[in-house]
Formats: C-alpha cells, sequence, structure tokens
C-alpha cells in the first residue's frame, strides 16, 4: 500500500469510527491486528503474496478478526483492504491512521535529541514553546544523541529545531566572519 492510499484509507476510517464514537477503540483493534499480523509468519504470507486469491485473503482476515473480537467497524475495514490487496504493509496502514487521528486532534509527535538528560520542567518549556510555533500540541520522545555538545534538536515532522550548541557555535562563526 502507498501512502497516499493509505492516508486516503485512514481518512475514510476515522470518518467512519468518528461517526459511531469509536475512533481510540477502532485504532487499538487496528494496531492489534497489525501486532497479530506481526507474530503469525503465515498471515504475513497470506497478506503480501499477490498469487493468493484476494477471496482466500479475505477469508482469512475475517477469521482472524472474528477470533480476535474486534468490533464490526474494524473487521469491515480489514476485510475490504484485504479483499483489494491493500494489507500487504499494515503497519504502512496503522501508520497513516495514528498520523490522521493525531493531526485531527490538533496533535503531533516529534522527537527530542540531547546530549544529555532534561529536566521535566525544561520538557514542558520546551514542548509548549515548540507547540505554539507550529500551532499544536506537541508529544515529545525523547533520544540522547552523545555527538552534540550540549543543548536540544528537536525534530517534528520534516522541521527541525536546532538549539545545540554546535549549532549555535557554527552560527556565531559565520557572524564573525562576516563582520570582518
Amino acid at each position: 500500500m502507498t501512502d497516499i492510499a493509505a492516508r486516503r484509507y485512514a481518512a475514510a476510517l476515522l470518518d467512519v469510527a468518528n461517526e459511531k464514537g469509536a475512533v481510540d477503540r477502532t485504532f487499538a483493534e487496528i494496531e492489534s491486528f497489525a501486532a497479530q499480523v506481526a507474530k503469525v509468519p503465515a498471515l504475513r504470507e497470506i497478506l503480501a503474496d499477490p498469487t493468493v486469491p484476494c477471496e482466500a485473503a479475505a477469508r482469512a482476515v475475517t477469521a482472524v478478526t472474528t477470533a480476535m473480537g474486534l468490533s464490526e467497524t474494524a473487521r469491515a475495514f480489514l476485510g475490504l483492504l484485504a479483499s483489494r490487496r491493500r494489507l500487504g504493509r499494515v503497519e504502512v496502514l496503522v501508520a497513516a491512521i495514528r498520523s490522521e487521528r493525531d493531526d485531527r486532534a490538533g496533535r503531533t509527535i516529534g522527537v527530542l535529541e540531547s546530549a544529555g538528560p532534561v529536566s521535566p520542567a525544561q520538557l514542558v518549556r520546551l514542548r509548549e514553546a515548540i507547540g505554539a510555533r507550529i500551532k499544536k500540541q506537541l508529544v515529545l520522545t525523547e533520544k540522547r544523541d552523545p555527538t552534540l555538545l550540549g543543548g536540544v534538536r528537536i525534530v517534528v515532522g520534516d522541521r527541525v529545531f536546532d538549539l545545540s550548541a554546535r549549532t549555535y557555535l557554527e552560527s556565531l562563526r559565520s557572524r564573525l566572519l562576516e563582520s570582518r
């Protein structure tokens, strides 16, 4: 499944789930199905193999989703995708649903890279400042990067907020050389 198709299916699923008031539940069910696909190699092969008839893939998905006790919305959605050969890369679908759900809720996910630990107070201040800048609620995950001299780098989608000491020193060096 391409990213574009995954986003379209994700938007359609969330529209239906929102009408039923079950966005979080439906997303959790799709995630659990993806985890099941990852755990069972035979199921993963059935969904990815283009030589397996669409009907057989749809029957396999129906059997698994029924055994898992998924809601009618999740079962129908996954069955539709299986019948259209769109479950070969179910992890792409889960990422698209997560992204669309967060976007609709006004949230976005970012990665905070730092050389050392960041205090909870600093984390809150950074999250609020960057969130105000991008006009969304920012959810940060922390990652250590020992190559940073100090400071932090925050990556949100395709935007990078580089507040590291190395970048600051390079900027200062550049300004000093320009003023000569």
